[in-house]
């Protein structure tokens, strides 16, 4: 049977230009159109569609009042459509975090965005939301302290810097994960997340918010800090130097990705051997994998997201099949591992 979309966009020649990608692709019904807010959700639960795609900038309620509302009315998977300023980042961070799948970056004349990519980038976000489980943020307490462990010492040093990879659905575990965290964690810890230059900004101003440690994107001589978060800015790979200090640097997608896993991963191996620690979360495909049973030849510790809390279980059930995940857990299972970590960290191993 052919995916069921609905196309919510206050403009009808938007409206047209997305129904005729996604019914060429062959295999997705557009169900119908919405060009504003409350229409967008009046629809859903009239026609329940299997995606909806969704303008956050539109008339009456908006998008993002819209979205909220869908997820409490009539869950449903659906692929944002953003524009490329600040503001815009912004606001789909939020929106990811309300339970949204992903987005695509509206064609902007002069901008790295073209007819071609929007094209594809729509059809194949369609097609893998169309089989994705809708799971919202349940991490929106504001910043503070969930409990306290020792401060770094010699026996807490092995936990040196704590790398999490993450794709499709990685906001949301991301502040699972890190909201499951203490402001006096004994580690740095340094996230590459599968997403372009602007919107990892606001990924790591949405974090710092929300979560307890501090968070900033990264950039080339920032230091790793224990209780510290750096993010991996989008469109450029991340690498840990000898110093404690990172790099940010152009340089050939890897794996398809650039910031890739794989890259940061292998550096925290060369730089901190069995004191790096290796997290992979929700994603499509297999980057990371390769990044993470390499932490874990090394002696280092090594989780994934489990596949019921997966938006899409990919990247975490390559590492799985390869062996390279030795704790398989919710985002914040695993929190609660690495505080468990870094209590028994003067133990030959922990007590899990």
């Amino acid at each position: 049977m052919p995916i069921r979309a609905l196309i919510a966009d206050d403009s009808p020649f938007v409206c047209r230009l997305l129904a005729g990608y996604l019914r060429a692709a062959g295999d997705v019904e557009v169900v119908g159109t919405a060009h504003s807010g409350e229409r967008a959700v009046e629809l859903n639960d009239e026609l329940a569609p299997d995606v909806v795609t969704l303008d956050l900038d539109m008339p009456g309620m908006g998008g993002l009042a819209a979205l909220e509302l869908m997820m409490r009315r009539r869950p449903v998977p659906v692929v944002l459509l953003s524009g490329s300023s600040r503001t815009s980042a912004a606001l789909t961070m939020r929106a990811l975090a309300l339970g949204a799948v992903d987005f695509v970056r509206k064609y902007t004349p002069g901008k790295d965005t073209d007819p071609a990519a929007l094209r594809e980038r729509l059809v194949g976000l369609v097609r893998l939301a169309a089989g994705v489980k809708v799971i919202r943020d349940q991490s929106s307490r504001p910043k503070g302290r969930s409990g306290t462990i020792p401060a770094p010492t010699a026996a807490t040093a092995r936990l040196g810097v704590v790398v999490v990879g993450a794709s499709t659905g990685g906001p949301a575990a991301l502040r699972e994960l890190l909201g499951g965290l203490t402001a006096d964690f004994p580690a740095a810890v340094v996230v590459v997340q599968h997403m372009p230059d602007v919107f990892t900004k606001a990924l790591a101003e949405q974090l710092d918010r929300h979560t307890p440690l501090a968070v900033a994107e990264a950039a080339t001589g920032d230091r790793l800090r224990a209780g510290t978060v750096l993010v991996a800015p989008g469109n450029r790979h991340l690498e840990i130097l000898a110093d404690g200090r990172v790099e940010v640097r152009d340089g050939p997608k890897v794996g398809g990705h650039r910031p890739s896993v794989d890259v940061t991963m292998d550096s925290a191996v060369a730089v901190y051997g069995r004191r790096a620690c290796g997290v992979l979360l929700t994603g499509m495909g297999s980057d990371g994998a390769g990044g993470l049973l390499r932490i874990r030849e090394v002696g280092g510790r090594t989780f994934a997201q489990d596949a019921a809390t997966c938006a899409v279980f990919g990247m975490p059930r390559r590492a799985i099949e390869m062996g390279a995940a030795e704790v398989v857990d919710t985002p914040r299972g695993i929190a609660v591992r690495l505080l468990e970590l870094a209590r028994t960290a003067h133990r030959s191993e922990p007590s899990w």
